[in-house]
């Protein structure tokens, strides 16, 4: 009896959780819930990209939207009165990745025109200020370039628009430095990071009998092999894509907070 009443206490809890979580995304409110969530102070959205592309045998074509869902949850949740928008679940991508099926590619000039009008949405919606971010290489200085400047337009009608880059940026330079520590090929495109994460994020969307090493010149960000893999996934666990994405959130959390914290004051 007293180990039912803790299995239905766990799927309660478990249930809450998922519940809490939906109310994160915009697209799981009504449009009357989500006005009335800006008006209690939730004022900060965030917008954030993923993508669909080949990573080798062993990754799914949405590893990137997995992860962000994941991540957007766990940077919402600690920034408090966050809210998110739908996940874009496309980028450009590098023209070798093209021949490989199921890759889908957008332009720079359409990935920013799409992103300027999700932030238009934000707007016209009453957030005050909008994040913008992406777990994609290819998506990084695109989205650095469209914040700086719909910031500087924005700004004098209160709205700021920000590109956070740490959780990327910063958090890879922290996690091949680990790896590398250990021996390990560091980077790469379908490499022990990229499987890592996409394994602690979505264990359905690794197929662990295709680990096999791909081109590991330049510490594995070097070229694709014929798989369209470079660095080496097999020592790729779920509990190392837990650590890789705690540091990401942590990073992105912390540049957000302090950027946040300059524009309000």
């Amino acid at each position: 009896m007293r180990k039912l009443i803790i299995i239905c206490l766990l799927a309660v809890l478990g249930c809450s959780r998922l519940y809490a979580q939906q109310q994160l995304f915009i697209e799981d409110l009504t449009s009357r819930e989500l006005a009335a969530k800006i008006r209690a102070g939730a004022q900060t959205v965030l917008i954030f990209s993923g993508g669909t592309e080949a990573s080798g045998p062993h990754l799914v074509l949405g590893k990137h939207n997995y992860r962000v869902r994941r991540y957007a949850v766990q940077i919402a949740d600690s920034l408090g009165n966050t809210l998110i928008a739908p996940i874009l679940p496309f980028a450009p991508n590098h023209p070798v990745l093209e021949r490989f099926p199921g890759t889908i590619s957008l332009s720079d000039q359409t990935f920013t025109s799409v992103h300027e009008d999700l932030v238009r949405s934000m707007v016209m919606a009453g957030f005050r200020y909008i994040i913008l971010l992406s777990d994609h290489f290819n998506s990084q200085q695109p989205l650095k370039i469209l914040a700086a400047r719909l910031d500087s337009t924005l700004q004098p009608k209160g709205i700021r628009v920000f590109f956070s880059s740490d959780g990327y940026a910063k958090a890879r330079i922290q996690i091949e430095a680990m790896i590398a520590a250990n021996g390990q090929v560091p980077g790469g495109h379908g490499g022990l990071w990229d499987a890592a994460e996409t394994w602690a994020a979505t264990p359905a969307a690794v197929r662990t009998a295709y680990f096999a090493s791909g081109d590991t010149t330049n510490g594995g960000n070097g070229p694709l092999d014929a798989a369209g893999v470079s660095g080496d996934p097999c020592m790729a666990t779920p509990e190392r894509g837990l650590l890789f994405g705690r540091l990401r959130v942590q990073l992105a959390v912390a540049e957000i907070r302090a950027w946040l914290i300059k524009v309000k004051n």
